[in-house]
């Protein structure tokens, strides 16, 4: 019991710890309008495009939203630690979601993210990179706003 309980708390300071760094890298800006708004940091997905396989690991934190299930667009990332949040405003359903990778689809998925509501809204997980390449956030069930924010150590101070 003790153990889970210390796991939930590293995995909630973990989120706060993200967020805060993305607020001062001014990915995020501090002030917005909704709660959900505030880490907001890229343009809207509707998960109905094809992902475009992209090569160039991230130079930064980067965010996608959405409304229900797909795949958002292409992302590079790099061997080593990747940290992913998300937010979810969804009523009744849960919401699922995991990385995965475009150079191995068969590959299993990356760092799963679960959030029930109405008792949780966020949700955090990290996981190790171990093939450079290109990757997509695979949002299985969602039946409201999400926003999920991939990152990298070290990609606030990485010259683009």
């Amino acid at each position: 019991m003790v153990r889970t309980q210390s796991y939930l708390l590293a995995v909630a300071l973990l989120a706060a710890v993200v967020v805060v760094l993305l607020m001062v890298a001014r990915v995020v800006p501090a002030q917005r309008s909704s709660v959900l708004g505030a880490f907001i940091a890229a343009e809207a997905t509707n998960g109905s495009s094809q992902p475009t396989p992209a090569v160039t690991p991230i130079a930064a934190p980067i965010s996608f939203d959405g409304l229900q299930p797909g795949r958002t667009n292409a992302f590079g990332l790099r061997e080593g630690l990747v940290i992913v949040n998300a937010i979810y405003d969804g009523a009744v359903e849960s919401f699922t979601a995991s990385l995965q990778s475009l150079n191995d689809p068969q590959a299993d998925p990356i760092a799963p993210i679960t959030i029930i509501p109405p008792l949780d809204r966020q949700g955090a997980a990290a996981a190790q990179i171990t093939s450079s390449g290109s990757y997509v956030v695979n949002v299985e069930r969602a039946d409201g706003e999400w926003v999920v924010t991939i990152a990298q150590p070290g990609d606030a101070g990485r010259a683009g």
